[in-house]
C-alpha cells in the first residue's frame, strides 16, 4: 500500500501537486548548491493541497545530509515524466512509491506535512512534524528524543529514546514535553 492514501488522490491533483513538488525539490537544491541558502519561488496550484504549504526549512543546513537524496529521487523515471508533462499513473507503483518518497523528503527536510487535497486521513499542509531518537549505552543524566518547550498546536510529534543502562538518578524519554499544544 502506498504511504499516506496518495494513490486515492484525484489524478488531476496529485500530476498538478507532484509537478509542483518536483519544481521545488529543484530549486531548494539548486539554490542550497548556490549559496547553501534554501530557497524556493512559486505558488502552489489553487486547490491541489490541503492547508498552507511551505517548503523551506527552518534549517538550511539540514540540506546538507539530504542532498544526494534529492538528487537521486528527482532523477526517478516516474518523477521525470511528471515533470516533462505526463500524467501520474495511479497504476504505476513504483511511480507512486516516488511520489511518496519525494513528499516524505520534503517532509522530512521542511518539518512540515504535505498533504494532497481529498486525500484522507492526514493533517494539513504546514502541520509542524517533529522527529527524535535518542540512543546511548548509558545514561547517567537525562536523554530525550524530543525535549520540548512549546511547539504549538496541532503538531506531529514522535519521540524514540533507548539505552541498555539507565544510572541512578538518570532519565531516558522518547518525548519530555513541557507544553506541545494546546494552551
Amino acid at each position: 500500500m502506498i504511504e499516506g492514501a496518495i494513490a486515492g488522490v484525484v489524478t488531476t491533483t496529485l500530476t498538478e501537486g507532484v509537478r509542483f513538488l518536483y519544481q521545488q525539490a529543484q530549486e531548494l537544491i539548486s539554490s542550497w548548491r548556490r549559496g547553501r541558502t534554501a530557497e524556493t519561488t512559486g505558488t502552489p496550484p489553487e486547490g491541489v493541497f490541503l492547508g498552507e504549504l511551505r517548503l523551506v526549512p527552518d534549517d538550511p543546513s539540514v540540506l546538507d545530509e539530504h542532498a544526494d537524496a534529492f538528487v537521486a529521487l528527482l532523477s526517478t523515471p516516474g518523477l521525470v515524466r511528471v515533470h516533462v508533462g505526463e500524467s501520474v499513473d495511479p497504476e504505476d507503483e513504483d511511480q507512486l512509491r516516488a511520489v511518496a518518497e519525494l513528499r516524505a523528503l520534503l517532509e522530512r527536510v521542511s518539518g512540515r506535512r504535505i498533504t494532497f487535497a481529498g486525500e484522507p486521513g492526514r493533517e494539513p499542509s504546514g502541520t509542524t512534524v517533529v522527529r527524535g531518537t535518542a540512543t546511548a549505552d548509558v545514561v547517567h543524566g537525562r536523554q530525550a528524543g524530543v525535549a520540548a518547550d512549546e511547539i504549538g498546536a496541532g503538531a506531529d510529534v514522535t519521540g524514540e529514546s533507548s539505552a541498555k543502562d539507565v544510572g541512578p538518578g538518570g532519565e531516558s524519554y522518547g518525548v519530555r514535553a513541557r507544553r506541545i499544544g494546546g494552551r
